[in-house]
């Protein structure tokens, strides 16, 4: 009878060994993924502090833009120009950038083409004026005398 007791003992202590073993072996399975979870934690709080940082950087920006566009706008509207809202947006940039360079392109070909209307009447008026100074220098003086035989 003491064999069959230490028989059961030792298969007790078996299974408590065995299933030790699987409690450790999961207490460590779940201690290494919360290692992990801790680096993971760490790398996204690192990330958000940044992507505030961005944010605020962002938020101050837009504000600045915002006070340049009021300022913008005030100034239209002592000039004498009229826009729909107080604030631009970009499509009304666009436009308004696409009708200054239009009004560049008009203004540049119209001045080519008064500059070229003008380049004509001027080159008469040099080529005139060259002609007027050969004559005026081809006249004689009434007091000079020379080639008169006198």
């Amino acid at each position: 009878m003491t064999n069959s007791k230490d028989d059961s003992s030792t298969i007790d202590e078996t299974d408590v060994n065995s299933e030790f073993k699987k409690v450790l072996e999961a207490f460590n399975e779940m201690h290494e993924e919360a290692q992990r979870l801790v680096v993971s934690n760490n790398k996204l709080r690192s990330d958000l502090k940044w992507h505030i940082t961005k944010l605020s950087a962002s938020q101050s920006e837009i504000d600045k833009l915002r006070q340049e566009n009021d300022k913008l706008a005030l100034s239209y509207k002592a000039i004498g120009y009229v826009c729909a809202s107080t604030s631009l947006n970009m499509y009304d940039y666009k436009s308004f950038q696409n009708e200054c360079e239009k009004f560049k392109k008009d203004f540049y070909e119209k001045l080519q083409t008064d500059l070229s209307y003008l380049k004509d009447p001027f080159r008469k008026m040099n080529k005139g004026k060259s002609h007027l100074s050969h004559l005026l220098n081809m006249q004689k003086h009434t007091i000079d005398k020379i080639d008169l035989g006198v």
